[in-house]
């Protein structure tokens, strides 16, 4: 178990809101899970996370190889990659701020997901 998460590189941005639109993948900075501490990256309660917070999920083999929600710089997906068993769709990152939404946003804007 230590060895497998050994791959995660500490980075939150599981932590954060993210949606799929079209061919990309949107992590919104500003979302993030309460237990998310923003200063070090890390949750706060990292040890009893998946009993204290139905919203975090472990990341598994399956969810290394097939997710379409982990973003490319993941560990577990990079590892998956070299692996040659990464099966997701490649898809584009863009990361946003939702509370900071540029003032030419229009109605289609990829900020009305969040």
């Amino acid at each position: 178990m230590k060895k497998w998460e050994s791959h995660c590189k500490k980075c939150g941005l599981c932590c954060h809101e993210k949606v799929i639109v079209n061919n990309t993948l949107i992590i919104d900075l500003d979302c993030y899970c309460e237990h998310y501490d923003i200063k070090t990256k890390t949750c706060k309660i990292y040890a009893t996370r998946f009993i204290d917070s139905v919203r975090c999920k472990k990341v598994t083999l399956s969810k290394a190889m097939f997710a379409p929600y982990l973003p490319p710089t993941c560990g577990y997906v990079e590892w998956a990659k070299l692996k040659h068993i990464r099966f997701s769709s490649i898809r584009m990152l863009r990361l946003i701020h939702s509370k900071q939404p540029p003032s030419d946003d229009d109605e289609n804007s990829i900020y009305q997901y969040f």
